[in-house]
């Protein structure tokens, strides 16, 4: 979601901003289960600053987490919820099936991207229920009968095409002696993709959330994810949207004034670049105890989510560092000034270099194609060197800008010629 100096530098605003120290934050951070929900939390309670002062669990007991002063009017609390994938162990499981069976291929002097695997599950009303070893069984996983079968198949005759389909598990391997290419391919159904309304992610986070103690005035609801398929736009057909999650729970609780959605999703930006940005909806409840006015529900869609850059997915497994977040680095860029070039590297980076930790080469996987490559590996003078501060919120850290001119002869030579 964000990196490691952005959450940072989140927490220390939202912190002056409440007045206060927030442990239970702070220690859900060190938590890789809880982790994008407390920055979730953070990126809320921001957001809400902007548009009247906040207090952070005014009350004790189950009340709402924030309690927003408009510049006018009446109070209103807004309740944090972040959403994980319902199956996010399952799905951990998944990526250790395939990489296992990826792995053995390769040891067996099989292409990876030949080996096929696929995960099914049992139809329930939550969705598809997968049958998975545990990750610390991949040994015993190996020595499946099916498993092993399909790999002495496929050495006694590698042209022809083999499949398999575990008995202990819900996981079928095909093997395609014609695929070619660097990728591997996997396959299943997706596994958060409930039958019934009541099951659906949404529905059952604005259930919980609606059970806490009442409050004066309004009480909104603020669901986000960046990795929740609960949130996605494309659904299977004839299974609930989260719109029909919503508009059941509201229905059912008449508690909530109105809910938030933002959806943090990847899509083509500028020059067709990915992009990562929040996108939100409001949803007002027509059968709320207290409804939202007219001046409150335009004040809440001032609450901007694109004040920061966002980043990887903080899943609950898998993610590097100490604490799980990646630190901000930034991008490595040029542009020709006169004969000579002008180049901005993260001054990370350079530390780093010193370090013997990395290279700009290696970071940023240039080429001996790239322009930055071939004027480092021809010799090109140093002329001068400036530092640029780094913008935090947009994930770009301070950078070191070098201009650079060609090597002293190709320089004489270039403006001789001129």
């Amino acid at each position: 979601m964000l990196r490691e100096e952005q959450v940072a530098e989140l927490l220390i605003r939202v912190e002056k901003v409440v007045g206060k120290e927030l442990p239970q934050i702070r220690g859900n951070l060190r938590n890789p289960e809880n982790r994008a929900a407390a920055v979730w939390e953070l990126l809320v309670m921001e957001a809400a600053s902007y548009i009247g002062q906040i207090e952070y669990e005014p009350e004790a007991g189950e009340s709402p987490d924030i309690r927003l002063h408009p510049p006018k009017g009446r109070k209103i609390w807004i309740e944090a919820a972040y959403l994980y994938p319902r199956f996010w162990r399952e799905e951990q499981r998944s990526e250790h099936v395939k990489q296992w069976l990826y792995k053995e291929a390769e040891r067996r002097g099989i292409p990876f991207s030949k080996i096929h695997p696929r995960l099914d599950g049992k139809d329930s009303n939550a969705g598809p229920v997968l049958t998975l070893p545990a990750i610390t069984k991949r040994k015993q996983f190996l020595k499946e009968p099916e498993i092993v079968k399909l790999f002495r198949d496929i050495a006694s005759k590698p042209a022809e095409r083999h499949s398999c389909r575990l008995s202990r598990y819900t996981v079928s391997v095909s093997y395609s002696p014609s695929v070619q290419g660097p990728y591997g391919f996997s396959s299943g159904l997706q596994q958060e993709s409930p039958k019934i309304v009541e099951e659906h992610a949404v529905y059952r986070v604005l259930n919980e959330k609606a059970g806490k103690q009442k409050v004066p005035g309004p009480k909104i609801i603020c669901i986000g994810s960046d990795q929740s398929p609960a949130l996605s736009i494309l659904n299977a057909p004839g299974r609930p949207t989260y719109r029909d999650g919503i508009r059941a729970a509201l229905e059912k609780n008449r508690s909530i004034s109105a809910v938030i959605i933002i959806s943090i999703r990847t899509s083509a930006g500028g020059f067709g670049m990915p992009e990562t940005r929040a996108h939100g909806d409001l949803f007002l409840n027509d059968y709320a105890d207290t409804p939202l006015t007219k001046e409150e529900t335009e004040l809440i869609l001032k609450m901007d989510f694109n004040r920061w850059k966002y980043t990887f997915p903080l899943r609950k497994w898998g993610n590097s560092g100490a604490a799980g977040f990646h630190p901000v680095v930034g991008t490595l860029t040029y542009k020709w000034r006169g004969n000579g070039m002008e180049i901005e590297i993260p001054a990370r980076i350079i530390v780093e270099s010193l370090a013997g930790k990395t290279n700009i080469f290696k970071e940023y996987r240039l080429s001996e194609t790239d322009t930055i490559f071939r004027a480092f590996n021809e010799g090109w003078v140093v002329e001068s060197f400036t530092l640029k501060e780094g913008n935090i919120e947009a994930g770009e850290g301070p950078k070191i800008v070098l201009t650079l001119s060609p090597p002293l002869l190709q320089g004489l030579i270039a403006k001789k010629e001129k």
